[in-house]
């Protein structure tokens, strides 16, 4: 086996044929780092100035840059939807060009309002994953309600009191920062309700912020997005991380969701895209999750080749400004290196 073989997993010319690999390389590279012809991107927000209910956790591309980074992957990328890729690996029709699927996590109004537009000029239909809690702007997302918090802690005063009263808040449940505006960022979705008491400390206003900002999609934005040919899947309930969770209350936010989504949408939303990611969740209950309504899976880690060809890995491009070509080789890169370690040790 040679050097690329052994770093890309090993069969490429066997698998794909170098004339495809001459044609496409970079798709091509893809197709066989991810065991897919399909890239599966996932974005959060594209907004040229970043709101503070994300300003502290991660960087959304301006419209600018999504723009470009749509340029290059179309380059290189056939657009598809989410239920041709649900068909292909659910056993129908196979897949063979390298495609691209755009999705978008959390049901952000700017997915509307701002990318869509975009992705129309491109013929790009995006897939949307959604928490049931977040519809309708009913409850904020406790991660969002930590950056606004984040936020006025940064802009108090040095000497104002109330910083020493959120640190001590903070503290108790072992959130220990030099500053509570990063202490506020540490705290975990089991000791969410901390974040409520640091909002009385600081005198905001979830309801009213909900009220007045709507961050999120409403049911009649989203049927009117589906018009348009927009795929719609669950995203758990309210944003949990899995690896935290019971085996019983990962089953309910996957299952469940999924469920709740079909109801209000239709019966083709049978997708579901695990918050933060999938990694280190047991093999096992992926085969429970299928045979139990669930039609596939997304997740953010480096796919694995003994993962089941319903278990599928997106990558996210809101890690910087670095352009999406730049981000994309750097992850192959480090999944090549990967694979030649694991190789080498095996």
């Amino acid at each position: 086996m040679s050097v690329a073989d052994v770093i890309s997993g090993g069969g490429l010319g066997r698998r794909l044929g170098w004339m495809d690999a001459l044609r496409n390389p970079l798709g091509t590279a893809c197709h066989h780092a991810y065991g897919s012809p399909v890239l599966a991107v996932v974005y959060h927000a594209v907004c040229d100035t970043v709101p503070d209910h994300l300003k502290h956790i991660y960087r959304p591309r301006t419209p600018k840059e999504f723009t470009e980074d749509l340029d290059f992957l179309l380059k290189h990328f056939e657009p598809t939807d989410l239920p041709t890729v649900t068909g292909s690996a659910m056993g129908g029709p196979e897949i063979r060009r390298p495609s691209l699927l755009v999705t978008f996590d959390d049901g952000m109004r700017e997915v509307a309002e701002v990318a869509m537009p975009i992705l129309r000029r491109k013929g790009i239909r995006p897939a949307l994953y959604l928490n049931l809690n977040f519809l309708d702007n009913k409850t904020l997302f406790y991660r969002h309600k930590a950056s606004l918090l984040a936020e006025r802690l940064s802009r108090l005063a040095v000497a104002d009191p109330r910083r020493a009263v959120c640190a001590a808040t903070l503290a108790r449940a072992g959130a220990i920062a030099a500053d509570p505006a990063a202490g506020v960022m540490m705290v975990s979705w089991h000791q969410r309700a901390v974040l409520d008491e640091i909002a009385t400390v600081l005198e905001f206003d979830t309801a009213g912020f909900l009220a007045t900002r709507k961050p999120y999609l409403t049911r009649d934005e989203i049927t009117d997005l589906m018009a348009e040919g927009v795929s719609i899947g669950a995203h758990g309930f309210d944003h949990p991380n899995h690896r935290l969770l019971t085996p019983e209350q990962r089953k309910q936010e996957v299952t469940g969701s999924v469920a709740g989504i079909r109801e209000l949408f239709g019966p083709g939303c049978g997708s579901f895209a695990f918050p933060y990611s999938d990694e280190g969740l047991p093999d096992t209950m992926f085969g429970e999750l299928y045979g139990d309504g669930v039609d596939v899976t997304f997740g953010t880690s480096w796919p694995r080749r003994s993962a089941p060809q319903r278990r599928i890995q997106r990558i996210c491009f809101e890690n910087g400004p670095a352009p999406a070509k730049q981000q994309l080789i750097k992850r192959l890169l480090r999944g090549g290196a990967g694979n030649m370690k694991r190789a080498l040790a095996g």
